[in-house]
């Protein structure tokens, strides 16, 4: 059993361990006659106070750790018995245990335990302080053997450090760390970390947000464009021939932080979709030399020469006015909505030659040389 000091605090290094004090075996006594004014002058009666509790005890004698032992409570390694346990017992007397609470703190880095019986948590930093020790008390109760006491004795002002700001809270005496930051709107997960610290006489809730898990991430991969050259088209006509299409890289990795520091980040996966190019055909082949149509009768005239002479040779045989009845007429074998499409009016064997050729530049310029199928492949166009 340990005195009541004005430390209140003790270190200890097996602090689950408690001393048991053990019940006195009953001594039987002999009673005389000439005996039994000294008897009666040994018989005390006590009151035992602890937990709450008080437990009036009678006792023959002894001392103060006879007295609890009659009470049949135990008491802890780091309990404050008041009196001493030595002391000798006197009728009336009230004997009082402190309960001795386990706590955590952060000295140098490092984490040790400390034992107290402070009645509040500012109790617990006076006294780290009167030491001169320059530690922070953990607040959680997950460090500690019983529920912690209150951070200040009387009502008052506690600062908080949380996500870099500095804020004021009003506590009220016996208000525990998770109801003074539940009052002021600070949310604190189970894994964060909460410490009380001192600036002088100023108690300073300090959180420190702590994070694990799985963060996942997206890459874009941005495609390109690629040219290439091919001799079915002609110079300055082009195609695409493959759409592009950006890829994506997705990585999964397991971090772990305490406010800005990194602890643990170890990849999990990393998965890739490779872009696609876009793919772009430009022509290489020499477009063939177009001479010019002569100007021609309605009707009549000869054909173009050249490319055009050709073509209108192997489509009408060079004649203009060519009308065989099977729906296509003149040089090029129009059809009549061809003819119209590309801005002609009556039948194509009823213009000129020029028009004729002129109209068909038109079409080969917005569908190409696939109109004219057999003449153009014959020719070496297709």
């Amino acid at each position: 059993m340990n005195q009541r000091n004005s430390s209140t605090l003790s270190w200890a290094t097996n602090a689950s361990r408690k001393a048991v004090l053990g019940v006195a075996a009953a001594c039987a006594l002999a009673v005389s006659a000439g005996a039994g004014v000294g008897v009666a002058s040994s018989h005390a009666s006590v009151t035992v106070e602890a937990d709450g509790a008080i437990t009036p005890v009678s006792v023959w004698g002894g001392t103060v750790s006879h007295a609890v032992d009659s009470a049949n409570i135990e008491v802890g390694e780091h309990d404050v018995v008041t009196p001493s346990p030595n002391t000798r017992v006197q009728d009336g007397q009230k004997i009082t245990i402190d309960r001795a609470r386990s706590y955590t703190i952060a000295e140098n880095g490092q984490k040790r335990e400390v034992w107290s019986t402070a009645s509040s948590l500012s109790e617990v930093m006076d006294v780290l302080r009167d030491s001169g020790r320059d530690a922070m008390l953990a607040a959680d109760r997950s460090t500690t053997r019983d529920a912690l006491p209150g951070v200040l004795g009387s009502s008052g002002t506690v600062q908080i450090r949380v996500d870099g700001e500095t804020v004021e809270a009003e506590a009220k005496a016996g208000q525990s760390v998770p109801e003074i930051l539940e009052a002021a709107g600070i949310e604190v997960s189970p894994i964060d970390r909460v410490f009380l610290d001192s600036q002088g006489a100023t108690i300073v809730i300090d959180v420190t947000r702590v994070s694990r898990g799985v963060e996942t991430t997206e890459e874009t991969l941005a495609h390109s464009s690629v040219e290439r050259e091919t001799s079915d088209l002609y110079k300055g006509q082009s195609r695409v021939v493959a759409e592009g299409a950006d890829g994506v890289k997705i990585t999964k990795r397991y971090v772990q932080t305490v406010g800005d520091e990194t602890l643990v980040d170890i990849l999990i996966s990393e998965e890739v979709t490779e872009p696609h190019d876009r793919i772009v055909e430009i022509g290489t082949k020499e477009r063939p030399a177009v001479a010019s149509a002569p100007a021609g009768g309605s009707g009549t005239g000869s054909a173009p020469a050249g490319v055009w002479a050709a073509l209108a040779q192997c489509e009408s045989g060079g004649n203009p006015a060519t009308n065989t009845g099977n729906g296509y007429y003149g040089l090029y074998q129009f059809s009549a909505s061809t003819w119209r499409a590309v801005g002609g009016s009556g039948l194509p064997s009823d213009a000129s030659a020029a028009e004729q050729t002129q109209r068909a530049q038109i079409l080969q310029q917005r569908a190409g040389w696939g109109q004219w199928p057999a003449c153009a492949r014959k020719l070496g166009l297709l």
